[in-house]
């Protein structure tokens, strides 16, 4: 079994029984009897699992399920392994990107720098160059786009909280932007937010991003929560 395939499944499998926190899981013998997997495949993505801090393995005691301790880069685990997020994870998941870009907006406008500018710049070149073709990677434009505006900020701890959202929603991002009125919808807002930073007015650039990040975030709550589950056991 591929170990990704492996973490997939152990993953759903532990969530899906419901432990609680400090309740002790099924062995590491159990879980490689159970996926039919070698025991060092197992020790490994249980390995992952600890790093994200889901678990937490107690020498001559067990495996035990941490989800109150869990972090961020957890949800970004489960986007990448194809585990869905409950309901209330996606909108605390858009609300915290809310909050956090909105912030950094007011930073960008009071730290930024030539060169952060000439990459938003560059950005928007590379945006409208790919509506003029009709095709080009417009989810990861727009990650660097948002991700440029946080650069800014010159905050990096903010830009990787912030890079999160973006890696986890790109297969989510390349649906919304299918629509070739979308791509000049957020072209236009991307240009207007970058002009305001450029001229540092953070309540005119904090209320455009506001917008802009408003006409996505019911759409992110819809299609982010049509196969996910109504509640999961994990609290981050």
């Amino acid at each position: 079994m591929e170990q990704h395939v492996l973490l997939a499944e152990l993953v759903s499998f532990l969530l899906s029984r419901g432990y609680g926190p400090n309740e002790r899981a099924p062995s590491e013998r159990e879980l490689a009897e159970r996926f039919q997997a070698g025991r060092p495949q197992v020790r490994e993505a249980l390995s992952v699992l600890e790093a994200f801090r889901l678990i937490e393995r107690r020498p001559k005691s067990g495996i035990y399920m941490t989800p109150d301790s869990a972090s961020i880069e957890t949800l970004r685990l489960f986007a990448e392994v194809g585990i869905p997020l409950s309901r209330d994870e996606i909108g605390q998941l858009v609300e915290v990107r809310r909050i956090q870009e909105l912030e950094a907006i007011r930073l960008a406008c009071r730290r930024h720098r030539a060169e952060d500018v000439a990459d938003l710049r560059r950005c928007l070149d590379d945006w409208e160059a790919a509506i003029a073709a009709s095709d080009g990677p417009f989810a990861e434009l727009d990650r660097v786009f948002h991700c440029g505006l946080v650069k800014a900020t010159h905050n990096t701890v903010l830009l990787r909280l912030v890079n999160i959202f973006y890696l986890m929603t790109q297969r989510h991002r390349e649906e919304f932007f299918r629509g070739p009125e979308r791509r000049a919808q957020s072209f236009a807002e991307h240009r207007r937010i970058v002009e305001a930073v450029v001229e540092r007015d953070e309540e005119r650039a904090a209320a455009l991003l506001d917008a802009h990040l408003q006409g996505a975030d019911s759409y992110w709550q819809d299609l982010m929560g049509r196969t996910g589950p109504e509640s999961r056991r994990l609290r981050t």
